[in-house]
């Protein structure tokens, strides 16, 4: 009998010890992901620390592993668990493969991918660029991601108020516009009238976002005007609505100018909203689509 007592938790040791050692995971990239640029292989093992990457069934050498992950105390009994290994998915042809995990030699993950080179190529060099996703995280924000090289991906880097950023205005247009003309005084400018396609190029301030420069030019002349607006409300959903000054080189004056709903268009490929300018006598109304 006393056998028998000693022996039933012998096995239960024995037996919760195998399953432990066992316990691994292939975290990321996740299975079915989409990946680019340079990133980590990675998840936790409880109880090996010998983990080697596969890719496509070619080892590529042991991961890094006893990183501290608290997250494993309650499955492992331990914290010292997290493995790691820095690679540039770039490396790899746009498309499928497959990623695995061995402990001890024993495999315990693989995960299916696709890749896609970030840059066109291996290892994009000597490229600059930044943009911003409007309305992210929330809505009235934006998220700015410039290119990081030692990435090879673009990466957020700050999250700022949009509620009175234009950037998300700037571009260039080949824009249409209804315009027309009221005062007793309009006869004295000799304004182009009714539909109209302006070549005009928008670009908010560096330093100051609020504030944005817009150059048009008519298709059919070359009378430039040139608004310098800074925007007073809006956002990229309801549009913009701004004032400032608009200079028109043709008649070498300028005039206070008002815009309303100004945004891009659902395409992307040109403005909407409504612009105005008050010259001494008359108003001069464009309304883009």
């Amino acid at each position: 009998m006393k056998i028998g007592y000693f022996l039933f938790p012998l096995i239960l040791l024995v037996n919760g010890a195998s399953a432990q050692s066992t316990v691994g995971v292939l975290g990321t990239p996740p299975d079915g992901s989409t990946i680019s640029g340079v990133s980590t292989i990675s998840g936790y093992h409880c109880t090996s620390k010998n983990i080697q990457v596969f890719i496509d069934g070619v080892s590529f050498g042991p991961a890094g592993a006893g990183t501290q992950l608290l997250g494993t105390q309650d499955v492992c009994g331990r914290t010292d668990t997290g493995y790691s290994f820095l690679y540039n998915f770039s490396n790899l042809d746009n498309g499928q493969h497959t990623i695995s995990v061995t402990a001890d030699g024993i495999p315990f993950g693989t995960n299916t991918i696709t890749t896609v080179k970030s840059g066109g190529e291996q290892w994009l060099t000597g490229v600059s660029k930044q943009t911003k996703v409007p309305d992210f995280p929330h809505p009235g924000q934006a998220a700015t991601l410039p290119w990081v090289q030692s990435f090879q991906n673009f990466l957020v880097t700050g999250i700022g108020d949009t509620a009175n950023d234009l950037s998300g205005l700037n571009g260039t247009y080949a824009q249409n516009a209804t315009v027309s003309v009221s005062g007793s005084s309009c006869y004295l400018y000799d304004f182009l009238t009714g539909n109209q396609t302006f070549f005009a190029t928008a670009g908010a301030l560096a330093a100051d976002p609020t504030g944005i420069v817009i150059y048009a030019l008519p298709t059919t002349g070359n009378e430039l005007v040139v608004y310098i607006m800074t925007t007073n409300s809006g956002n990229s959903d309801t549009g913009y609505n701004m004032s400032g000054t608009v200079v028109s080189f043709a008649l070498a004056a300028q005039a206070p100018a008002i815009a309303t709903g100004v945004k891009k268009s659902a395409d992307g490929l040109h403005l909407v909203g409504t612009v105005s300018a008050n010259f001494p006598g008359c108003t001069q109304m464009a309304v883009m689509y």
